[in-house]
């Protein structure tokens, strides 16, 4: 096995076991949390996620595609690290209380102090976590994430189950935190790392400036929404939106989540090799289609089960905002390779291009919708998606000198395969009379059907994905 395939064997089995033990976490809890603790508490997150995006500066990233990892260079990003990190923990816990009267909720206070505890997480784990992704030792990584994400887990439910409701996910981040700081430093102890230095400090500023400031314009992206649907809706729509908008992010937690940690040392390294990024990026939006998009339909045609299964009978309200957020996010399939080819081609500075072009027309189409309904914030996704994806494609394309056409070419094969997969969900659904609300049994019967669709689809396309399956394969073959 190649150290690309290992890495991402690793890496997929990180995000699919700690997404695991995050689902288990979101079942129970919406078992026992309501509504309204879910909206607290992604009140909370929203606000925490503006902030949070400024206490690693791009240390870590930096770190990862550095030439040379000095000694000084690695004291350098975990003082400049630290610093932030301490400002940003003030900052939220001063603004804590006047945050909690504006949006008239009293716990939110409590929330925002236990989370403002998570920002000093952050410095004890930024240098031995970035030099063990510059290392490739995704094995190590995932262990650390695993330990993290068992803790959150046990915290969580222990805490709901105890009566402290929205606490219990601000104190399971805070003991989730603590967990992968501590098994980062256990798995690659450097005690001299923790000795502030500022020598070679203006290169990490120039890299974290930009990376930055591309991911705070990201993060408010992401969070303001909900702060605004908060505002103008109440905390309830908050929770609804966000289990959406949790449950159309399988695919990408499930898939994209997987691969995203491996892409920027991998296209760094095959750009160093000579070769070339323009094929590794229509291979990658290749492969991503023929994963996405079929998952996208099937949990548009199958969202009444999956919701009713995932979270419980009374978000019901929830799948309809599940099926209008899915079909929109079928442009994205180039998203996760937009930031880690610019930055591999060195151009960082464009990823902040791209973000304030696209995301102020984002938001402002999202805040007109809030007044009307939760409904109508969730199809804002058939205009923000293909604005986002077509902007970023644009610049791409300037640097790659890719055409249209070898985009279409690229993604035809994903197509194909996706109608194949959703043809199965699609018969099951239109047996049962054309009702989305099928029972378990049927969903099992369609996700079976679309399993073998999938395989179909692959094979009629002529995808390269194929191969790959069938190698790992006989690698599993061997083993065993």
């Amino acid at each position: 096995m190649t150290g690309l395939r290992r890495s991402l064997l690793f890496s997929v089995l990180d995000r699919y076991g700690v997404y695991a033990f995050g689902l288990v976490g979101t079942v129970i809890a919406a078992r026992l949390l309501t509504p309204a603790d879910f909206g607290v508490f992604a009140v909370g997150a929203s606000i925490v996620m503006l902030i949070d995006v400024m206490r690693d500066f791009g240390a870590g990233t930096y770190l990862v595609q550095v030439e040379e990892a000095r000694r000084d260079v690695v004291r350098a990003a975990y003082t400049v690290s630290l610093l932030i990190s301490l400002a940003c923990a003030a900052a939220l816990a001063a603004a804590a209380g006047p945050i909690a009267r504006f949006y008239g909720e009293p716990g939110l206070a409590h929330v925002l102090l236990v989370l403002a505890g998570t920002f000093l997480t952050n410095p004890l784990s930024t240098a031995a976590t970035a030099m063990l992704r510059r290392d490739m030792a995704f094995d190590v990584l995932a262990a650390i994430s695993l330990a993290g994400a068992a803790v959150h887990l046990v915290v969580l439910v222990s805490l709901a189950t105890l009566g402290h409701g929205y606490m219990a996910m601000a104190w399971a981040a805070l003991a989730s935190g603590l967990t992968r700081g501590a098994a980062a430093n256990l798995a690659r102890p450097m005690p001299w790392a923790f000795v502030p230095g500022l020598a070679g400090w203006r290169a990490v500023l120039a890299f974290g400036g930009w990376s930055t400031a591309t991911a705070v314009v990201n993060v408010i992206h992401d969070a303001l929404p909900q702060l605004m649907i908060g505002r103008i809706l109440g905390a309830a729509p908050v929770g609804l939106f966000g289990r959406a908008q949790m449950v159309c992010q399988l695919p990408d937690k499930l898939v994209v989540s997987a691969v995203h940690p491996v892409v920027l040392p991998a296209l760094a390294e095959h750009a160093r090799g000579g070769g070339s990024l323009k094929e590794a990026f229509l291979l990658g939006i290749r492969h991503m289609t023929a994963v996405q998009w079929p998952a996208l339909l099937c949990l548009a045609l199958l969202a009444d089960p999956v919701v009713h299964l995932l979270l419980g009978p009374q978000w019901s309200t929830v799948p309809h905002l599940v099926r209008i957020m899915a079909v929109g996010m079928l442009w994205l399939f180039p998203a996760f390779l937009t930031y880690p080819t610019l930055v591999t081609l060195g151009r960082i500075r464009d990823t902040l291009t791209l973000s304030l072009i696209t995301i102020p027309p984002s938001l402002l189409l999202i805040l007109l919708a809030s007044f009307h309904s939760i409904e109508a914030v969730a199809a804002t996704t058939w205009v923000t998606a293909p604005l986002q994806v077509l902007v970023a494609l644009s610049f791409i394309r300037r640097h790659l000198t890719i055409g249209w056409g070898e985009i279409a070419r690229a993604v035809c094969p994903g197509a194909v395969i996706a109608l194949c997969t959703a043809a199965g969900p699609s018969l099951v659904v239109a047996l049962g009379g054309f009702h989305l609300d099928i029972s378990m049994p049927a969903m099992a019967i369609a996700i079976a059907l679309a399993a073998c669709g999938w395989l179909v689809g692959l094979h009629v396309s002529g995808h390269p994905l194929l191969a790959e399956l069938l190698g790992l394969r006989r690698r599993l073959t061997r083993w065993a």
